[in-house]
């Protein structure tokens, strides 16, 4: 949710809730803030350079359909070659060939030749490469610190993504259009090519197993079909994941049309409003860990998807300022609790010689609904109106709550335990499960 993924203070001297985290860690952590503060801008000012080119709200919904559009085509066969490749040089590569993508979008708007189409396209590049590289990070933190370790590095990981990406990037980014509309994206194209620079330069002692080559391509494939399918537990957290990112692209696709539209909004207060959401993230970042285990996953799992529901009813209700930021804080302290839960389960659970390809499976159905979401955003919005996008969205998430939270409920007296999650059964053992 975008999205997507929590900070827990560390001090000179390893313990119980703050163990020392390894120099190859923070080299990655360094390289995540570095290049989610150049998206960060993007994510403001793309937008609005959208508004600039078309006022069809399903052409601007269409360009976070193309760039999600790769973890609903791609997100499977890519699990594959994760597990065959080494996942470092993927990020690596991933993040340079974004740089250059960029900067073609700054010279374009630059030189005032491009157009919506292209700027379409170029978002289906960088969602290709934004889904190689995230989820080859999402594998290859375990090889960087250890298990009792994750929620703590995935914490910091997505509280420095939420205040350099939200509470930096997104104001900076949509203020800085206003002087230099193709400064943001020349600005990014840099970031990203920095951040590569660093995750070159990590050095992973044990690296991630990949697999062998004794399987076909498409019998790896349906392993990690398989193996996802018979968790229950993972299954049904990845289909309600699917369900909430699927609907809250209904709002978000067009959400700069709203913006400006329904709240009367500029570019400088469209940042301004980005940037006050994000609070909620940077508050579920610092808090996330501590309410899973004062109320325990299962718990805060639940709470987060009903809070997912309420919140996209109030904008549809008081299309206000106050209304919609105070909704977006909610609900971003909610998604992030939601993110270092279930992705430290993920880490967890999936045995890490299968993790590319059952990753792939989840993100499939958990990330590649938000192209969908977009084009029924778009299509609602162009028919119905923006208002109703919300309000869609809403009565959508919970009736899917009543329909899935029995069985998640089910699944979870499994496999959750009162303290943490189980570490990975073996390959062998799942085969028989």
């Amino acid at each position: 949710m975008n999205r997507t993924n929590q900070l827990n203070s560390s001090s000179s001297e390893p313990h119980s809730h703050s163990p020392r985290l390894p120099k190859s860690y923070w080299r990655l952590f360094a390289s995540s803030t570095i290049s989610n503060l150049g998206d960060g801008m993007v994510v403001a000012a793309a937008p609005l350079l959208a508004l600039t080119l078309t006022d069809d709200p399903r052409l601007i919904a269409a360009i976070s359909f193309a760039a999600m559009l790769p973890w609903l085509v791609l997100s499977l066969p890519a699990g594959v070659y994760l597990d065959r490749q080494d996942r470092q040089k993927v990020m690596y590569r991933a993040n340079l060939i974004r740089g250059l993508l960029f900067s073609l979008i700054a010279i374009g708007a630059a030189t005032e030749t491009l157009n919506i189409y292209l700027l379409i396209s170029a978002a289906a590049i960088g969602g290709i490469c934004e889904l190689f590289f995230d989820m080859s990070s999402q594998a290859i933190l375990p090889a960087i610190v250890d298990e009792e370790s994750l929620e703590v590095a995935n914490s910091r990981l997505y509280i420095s993504e939420i205040i350099s990406n939200g509470f930096v990037g997104l104001p900076f980014g949509a203020w800085i259009f206003v002087v230099a509309i193709y400064a943001p994206f020349g600005i990014n194209a840099v970031a990203l090519v920095l951040a590569a620079l660093l995750i070159h330069s990590i050095r992973i002692k044990d690296k991630p197993l990949t697999a062998t080559l004794e399987n076909s391509f498409g019998e790896d494939l349906k392993q990690g079909l398989t193996w996802l399918w018979r968790h229950d537990l993972l299954r049904t957290l990845a289909i309600m994941l699917g369900v909430a990112n699927m609907c809250g692209m209904f709002a978000q696709a067009v959400f700069v049309k709203f913006a400006r539209d329904e709240l009367g909004l500029g570019a400088r207060g469209f940042g301004i409003l980005l940037a006050a959401i994000s609070v909620g993230s940077i508050l579920g970042g610092l808090i996330g860990e501590r309410v899973s285990k004062k109320l325990g996953a299962t718990t805060a799992i639940i709470l987060a998807y009903i809070v997912f529901g309420i919140s996209d009813v109030i904008p549809g209700v008081f299309p206000e300022v106050w209304a919609v930021a105070l909704s977006g804080i909610v609900m971003a302290i909610a998604g992030t609790t939601w993110n270092v839960i279930t992705v430290s389960m993920r880490q967890r659970l999936i045995p890490t010689e299968l993790f590319g390809r059952v990753n792939s499976v989840y993100r499939f159905i958990g990330t590649g609904s938000t192209a969908i979401g977009a084009l029924i955003g778009g299509q609602i919005a162009f028919s119905f109106g923006l208002r109703a996008t919300y309000l869609t969205s809403g009565v959508v998430l919970l009736i899917a709550l009543i329909t899935l939270g029995p069985v998640f409920l089910r699944a979870a007296k499994i496999y959750i335990e009162p303290e943490r999650t189980p570490a990975p059964p073996s390959i062998t053992i799942n085969k028989n499960a």
